[in-house]
């Protein structure tokens, strides 16, 4: 099975689909992101998109390093 994910989906629904997520998002500097209590209220309506305007991430280096942990990313 593809594990595919949108830069416009809501943490919260890619994390409750792919619990590797988590760490990808460390990874990715989203540390303020990525714990439980986070996910579950803003993580509702934050997305890979707004997270990365947020913490002044490109947007590419967040689909790489999705894609290096074997993700189709759709913009």
């Amino acid at each position: 099975m593809e594990k595919m994910i949108s830069l416009t989906d809501s943490i919260y629904n890619i994390v409750n689909k792919y619990d590797e997520v988590i760490k990808i998002m460390e990874i990715l500097g989203f540390e303020g992101m990525t714990n439980k209590t986070t996910i579950n209220t803003v993580g509702r309506i934050m997305t890979l998109e707004k997270g990365a305007k947020f913490k002044n991430i490109d947007v590419k280096i967040i689909k790489d390093e999705f894609e290096k942990h074997g993700f189709i990313v759709k913009e």
